[in-house]
């Protein structure tokens, strides 16, 4: 059929090679032609005709039509036979999934096998996907994330090497890297607290939030857009306060706050606060995170312990980050960070080069940490990610096991189809596309079901890992295009077999019965093998995990955390505080005792104190108690005294510490003496140890028990009250305390937690990837369990007559399950011996993280293999107890 742009196009092409016409030329030529084209059309002249009349009429062409014909007739040629082919290749793959789908239909129970066990694995590798994706873009959203770092304390070992240290420093750090170091163009210093916040002329109770204090630069160094309000004065005032949009609804509803009062108490009264600016939400993904945002010079003007310590090097709270300028490069940062160091240390230097011996000197420094490696170094683990990386593959790769055991089992029955489709004259491509299209169609099918399965247990999935991850496919392309990636690999690897193996087999051999599908067992026995070693590797990860942290809620901490209600006292004046609950309880019989404390225990201690001495650097843990510390958590003195209420100096000049301090600075005697090298005090006036109690787990059991310092000292404050309850009648008893807490702090509501709660929730985060391990293995279990019910039956199908023959020889059924048993059996056993180590070093690699750990005997690994066989010798059996049960005269005309 004539196309007339089609012809144009080529006439063009023939002008502009062949006679060297100028594009302009050319364009005239073709106005002219389109001209006489269209009023030719409309005297009804047909459009071919008139157009190689217009042709002629723009001149002679030396004979040249002919060829052009030619050119213009063998392109629509080729086109025709490009389309003609990509219909028939579109007709091809058509029929291969209807093919596809017919198969399916047919053998509906091995579909359903492979159906669920590859949509389980997609749906677990999308919601990985999700996670690492997320974990792998903290902090990513700031547009100077590549000039921001967070300050490090570190250590220059002997070999060069740097040894990271606290991230928690001195408070004058930030200004003085501004001063001395060209390359640090800014700072932002940052200590989180947490404070009672209500709107102005609100009736309800004030909410405890969390509130965050940082330099006025914070909001020109970080991406935190504001709605309302300027980032560079919003906080420069030390009344003004920065809410993030969520904030913000809860407090003044829809409307711009900008303007309005927020009252927050800092100290013993709420103060008045402008809102100056309102901030998008945190995103998720942000290390940095906040509701309430206060000038960290309010901070230092209004809080007398930071106003104390303000100008302290050997005081650590805050976090700092600084910002490089533009071409300035971590490396010559941190190559003037040792002299820097000297600078504002140089006792501690000078007394190190004085102590140290030889090259075993370690020189003390700070280095810079990227922001974006912090969530990954510190605040999480990328190990976390490879784990759950691993348990999704190895869940998908189990099922796509599943789908080439399962077609190896019934090769001989398609190898006839292949015969059939081979002998009329089908090719191997044909072939290994249409069994590659099946795989595909059943990989389709799979993930539309693993997307309604992402949605179901997205969710769960969100609790268990603590994230707020969605499936949004408008949001982020990326989800589209790993899905698709994921299903043409999981119909690349599960059709391979069938591909690749059935399609080779040869028409005759297979129509004449002498087809032997040679190493088709050893090949399925190897699959089974792998299949179930991922499993057992799974069950055993899960056995110890749950084991450990079983071993965490029952190790003896060293003090009785039993009913103890912990109730924060921010705002408050601590010491009053504990007197009036004391006496107000004092005389109820459902009240054990009452202390006051620095900090709750599961934390380090509410302050440290961190110095150089001896060539050594010591972090001490420093509780502020009351008298009563010791006998209220049952701790135990095993040198000197308590302290005592009626000796004034126990309260400014008296330490009682643990053994940890004791070891650490190899005191023989320690009662009398003072703790050697304890900045801030003079040598005349130092404050003596008292009395030494035996070690206890103030942490978690992740660390080894640290130096703690127990002092009444009234400059640490309390900040947490401890009431000891009696089981019985326990919510009574917290509507007591409620009532006993309102005529102490009538403007503040009552919040407790327990103790042993607070402990506990140190392993949150293993406790959730324990419950991920578990689902995973529960799933990878299933699936290998449904892949081993289907091979199986395969093998009943393949040995119904030899069953029946043995049968009507005298064979029991107990000896025909066996015989069809034990086979599998022994490669769950080989499967277990292979998964065993690997499991072993892995695991161990996992409890390294913690400093007490239990013990990896044998009988978890024996648990582990036991569970596995009984797993496969009741799925093997279901099948094996059918076979011996059926009719030997039915097995014996079986085909």
């Amino acid at each position: 059929m004539f196309n007339l742009e089609t012809a144009l196009s080529t006439w063009r092409h023939y002008f502009a090679q062949r006679r060297g016409f100028q594009k302009e030329d050319l364009d005239e030529l073709e106005r002219h032609v389109r001209d006489h084209v269209r009023h030719a059309v409309e005297q009804g002249i047909p459009e071919e005709e008139a157009f190689w009349e217009a042709v002629r009429e723009v001149g002679d062409y030396d004979g040249a039509e002919e060829e052009y014909r030619k050119v213009y007739w063998g392109k629509l040629r080729r086109r025709h036979q490009i389309k003609t082919e990509l219909g028939v290749m579109f007709s091809m793959w058509k029929n291969y999934l209807k093919i596809a789908w017919r198969n399916a239909l047919r053998e509906k129970g091995y579909a359903a096998i492979n159906i669920f066990g590859l949509a389980v694995g997609l749906a677990f590798c999308t919601l990985i996907f999700l996670y690492v994706r997320d974990e792998r873009t903290y902090d990513r959203f700031h547009t100077k994330a590549d000039r921001i770092y967070r300050i490090q304390e570190a250590t220059i070992n002997s070999d060069g090497s740097i040894s990271s240290g606290s991230h928690t420093l001195q408070i004058p750090l930030g200004p003085a890297l501004k001063a001395d170091i060209p390359e640090i163009v800014q700072y932002v210093r940052f200590v989180p607290e947490r404070h009672y916040v209500r709107a102005a002329g609100a009736s309800a109770d004030a909410i405890e939030e969390d509130v965050l204090f940082a330099d006025p630069s914070v909001l020109q160094v970080f991406t935190f857009p504001l709605r309302h309000g300027n980032p560079a004065t919003a906080l420069a005032g030390l009344d003004g306060v920065v809410l993030t949009e969520s904030m913000a609804r809860k407090y003044f509803g829809e409307d711009n706050p900008t303007g309005k009062i927020l009252q927050i108490r800092l100290d013993q009264t709420f103060e008045d606060f402008v809102v100056t600016g309102v901030a998008e939400d945190v995103p998720g993904n942000s290390t940095i995170r906040f509701g309430i945002l206060l000038s960290f010079q309010k901070l230092l003007a209004d809080n007398d312990f930071y106003r104390q310590w303000a100008d302290s090097w050997n005081f650590f709270t805050p976090e700092t980050y600084v910002e490089l300028a533009e071409g300035a490069t971590a490396r010559n940062t941190e190559a003037k960070f040792p002299a820097f160091f000297e600078k504002y240390h140089r006792d501690e230097t000078t007394e190190q080069s004085e102590e140290g011996i030889g090259d075993e000197r370690k020189v003390p420094t700070y280095r810079l940490q990227p922001i974006r490696q912090i969530h990954l170094e510190s605040d999480s683990s990328p190990i976390y990610s490879y784990i759950l990386s691993g348990i999704a593959l190895a869940v998908l790769l189990i099922a796509c096991i599943n789908f080439m055991t399962l077609s190896v089992g019934r090769s001989v029955r398609r190898a006839r189809e292949v015969g059939v489709r081979k002998a009329i004259g089908a090719g191997r491509l044909q072939l290994m596309g249409q069994f590659w299209g099946e795989a595909f169609v059943l990989s389709g099918i799979s993930l539309l079901l693993s997307l309604l399965l992402v949605k179901a247990f997205l969710p769960v999935f969100n609790h268990l890992t603590g994230k707020t991850l969605r499936l949004d496919f408008t949001a982020d392309w990326t989800i589209a295009a790993m899905l698709v990636g994921l299903v043409l690999l999981t119909g690349l690897v599960a059709g391979s077999y069938p591909a690749l193996v059935l399609s080779g087999f040869r028409p005759v051999e297979i129509l004449t019965n002498r087809f032997r599908l040679s190493g088709s067992n050893a090949f399925t026995k190897s699959l089974v093998v792998f299949q179930f070693a991922l499993s057992v590797f799974l069950v055993v990860s899960a056995l110890i995990m749950t084991r450990q942290l079983a071993y965490t809620r029952s190790v003896e901490l060293g003090f009785d955390e039993e009913q103890i209600v912990v109730i924060p006292l921010q705002g408050l004046d601590g010491s009053q505080v504990a007197a009036r609950f004391r006496n107000a309880l004092q005389s109820q019989p459902r009240v054990v005792g009452v202390t006051a404390t620095g900090n709750t225990l599961g934390n380090t201690g509410s302050m440290g104190v961190g110095f150089q001495y001896e060539g050594k650097h010591y972090a001490i843990n420093v509780f502020s108690v009351e008298t009563n510390y010791l006998d209220f958590l049952g701790l135990d003195l095993i040198a000197g005294r308590n302290f005592d209420p009626g000796l004034a100096t126990d309260t400014t000049h008296s330490f009682i510490v643990n053994e940890a301090l004791v070891r650490a600075f190899n005191l023989d005697d320690p009662v009398g003496k003072p703790i050697p090298g304890l900045p801030g005090v003079s040598p005349e006036n130092a404050p003596v140890i008292i009395g030494v109690v035996r070690d206890y787990h103030f942490q978690s059991l992740y660390k080894t028990i640290g130096p703690v310092i127990l002092t009444l000292n009234p400059d640490w404050k309390y900040h947490y009250l401890f009431v000891r309850i009696r089981p019985d009648d326990i919510p009574g008893t917290l509507d007591l305390l409620e009532k006993t807490w309102r005529q102490s702090a009538p403007d503040l509501p009552f919040a407790y937690q327990f103790l042993d709660d607070q402990m506990q929730a140190q392993y949150a985060d293993d406790q959730r990837w324990s419950q991920i391990v578990r689902y995973a293995t529960l799933f990878a279990v299933l699936i290998a369990c449904l892949g081993l019910l289907g091979l199986a039956a395969l093998t009943v199908a393949r040995r119904t007559k030899e069953i029946g023959i043995r049968k009507v020889l005298g064979a029991s059924a107990a000896g025909i399950v066996t015989l069809l048993s034990k086979d599998f059996l022994k490669l769950v056993l080989i499967a277990f011996v292979l998964a065993a180590p690997l499991a072993y070093l892995a695991m161990s690699r996992w409890l390294e993280d913690f400093a007490y750990r239990i013990e990896l005997g044998p009988g978890i690994f024996l648990i582990a293999g036991g569970l596995a066989l009984l797993l496969a010798l009741a799925t093997v059996s279901y099948q094996a107890v059918k076979a011996a049960l059926a009719d030997p005269v039915t097995s014996l005309r079986y085909e």
